[in-house]
């Protein structure tokens, strides 16, 4: 009999590439991860693995099971949501994260909605702030991901399911004496020579603002990098530059400063939720995700 406990190690070294990796992302020692891959090994009846150097690679047979690991993880999480949409009682409790960026305008007021007709739900919220949000998700301890995708479509992942909740835009934040500051949509053409604000390089926003601008023919002179909306806009009060700001936010604008939009709408992204395969049946899950994609809907992320 495989246990699906060992398939996830088999699925973490796949992915990750070494047993130390694997032990850290789903919380045992690396002495007991070789034992439980070991024990699959025996189970399965042939070699999963051999050995690279000092390293771990899967062999024909490791890859074929991965491959199905990740089937019978999404079926093992359809059958949990199916067992729970079958019965009554408590909802439970979710964890669910988000970047500083959609946690006020979106999840918080979804997690508001939750509480006022689902009371026995209780939402733990956590902000995230890297990659590593995909791996606290498959391991459990986020059940759900805010998040945006600069890209312009989720990247195709066997572990998790994409649930498009809106489209998030943003606009540009002037200073109330820029030569632009009228309320008329700007060119982003004509910011080629403007000082930027930016937000942390690589992430999201910057990715987005980069992208854009490239299409516009310039690459932004980016000089000050904050992550804090706040900050963000006092910087543009001051003078320091010009900024990309989400259209949906409860920051409030500081005197000084002046939002106008792009022309065209160039800066804008896809709001995403993502959850682990098989896991929207669960009712906990699929009510948090209506009330997101209701709060997207009314606050104009669409």
């Amino acid at each position: 009999m495989i246990e699906l406990s060992r398939l996830k190690i088999l699925v973490a070294l796949h992915e990750l590439g070494t047993v130390h990796a694997a032990a850290t992302r789903l919380h045992v020692s690396p002495s007991a991860a070789s034992q439980q891959l070991a024990t699959l090994t025996r189970d399965a009846g042939t070699a999963l693995t051999e050995a690279d150097g000092r390293t771990l690679r899967l062999t024909d047979a490791g890859r074929v099971l991965v491959e199905h690991a990740y089937a019978l993880l999404a079926l093992a999480e359809r059958a949990a949501g199916d067992v729970q949409a079958a019965s009554a009682g408590d909802l439970g409790r979710l964890t669910v994260g988000a970047y500083a960026s959609t946690i006020s305008s979106l999840l918080l007021p979804a997690v508001a909605r939750l509480r006022d007709r689902h009371p026995g739900l209780s939402t733990d919220v956590r902000e995230i702030t890297g990659p590593g949000a995909l791996d606290a998700l498959s391991n459990g301890e986020l059940d759900i991901v805010v998040t945006v995708d600069a890209n312009g479509s989720a990247p195709e992942d066997p572990r998790h399911s994409s649930i498009t909740l809106g489209t998030d835009h943003l606009d540009l934040a002037l200073p109330a004496d820029h030569p632009h500051a009228s309320g008329v949509a700007v060119e982003l053409a004509s910011l080629a020579h403007e000082d930027w604000v930016g937000t942390l390089a690589g992430d999201a926003c910057d990715t987005l603002v980069q992208r854009a601008c490239a299409d516009a023919g310039f690459r932004p002179r980016v000089r000050h990098r904050v992550n804090d909306r706040t900050a963000t806009l006092a910087m543009v009060a001051a003078g320091l530059g010009i900024a990309a700001v989400p259209r949906v936010t409860a920051a409030p604008i500081p005197r000084g400063v002046t939002i106008v939009p792009a022309d065209g709408d160039p800066l804008r992204r896809p709001a995403l939720a993502l959850v682990r395969r098989g896991s929207e049946t669960r009712p906990a899950v699929a009510r948090c995700l209506t009330a997101l994609q209701d709060i997207a809907g009314t606050t104009g992320c669409a």
